[in-house]
Order: structure tokens, then sequence, then C-alpha cells
């Protein structure tokens, strides 16, 4: 029998289109905060780059971008850097 891990796209490092789903409080500097991050590990992040999301009664935005992702560390190291800001609510 084969799980579903074991039939699941392995992901190549470098990887060029990688998607960051990142959900947090709907403020100004928001957006900026985690632009910051991501342009450490891919020069050409910025505010602009992403897709927005707001929830329905308009208090998260989930923000949306592809970038490129050099090593699976780097997956890890960006997670942790986003998720210790209290404006960020999830990471995917």
């Amino acid at each position: 029998m084969t799980s579903q891990a074991d039939t699941a796209p392995k992901i190549v490092f470098p990887c060029e289109r990688y998607l960051i789903k990142i959900v947090g409080d709907a403020k100004p500097e928001y957006k900026h905060f985690v632009a910051s991050v991501l342009v450490k590990y891919d020069l050409r992040v910025t505010p602009e780059s992403f897709t927005e999301n707001p929830s329905k009664n308009g208090r998260f935005v989930s923000l949306n971008v592809w970038m490129r992702i050099e090593e699976e560390a780097h997956l890890s190291l960006l997670f942790d850097e986003l998720k210790v800001n209290p404006m960020v609510k999830m990471v995917l």
C-alpha cells in the first residue's frame, strides 16, 4: 500500500516558484513587515509582490506571494521570523 506522503511531489531546491501564504491582522504595517522578512530570502519580493485577500469582516488579510527559495532550511527560518510578530496569525 502506498501512502499519500510517498506519492506527493517532492520539492527540489532551489525552487523558483514557491507559494507562501501568510494570514495576519489587517494593519498597514503588516504587509511591510512580511515583505521585510521575505526579501531576506528573495530580493525580488516587495510589498507590491503580494496578492491580498481580506477576510469577510476585514479584520484579517491573507497575503500570497510566489518567491524563490534556495534551501529547504530557509523555509523554517522565514516561518520562524514571521511567527514571532503578533500580527502574523498563520504561515502556510
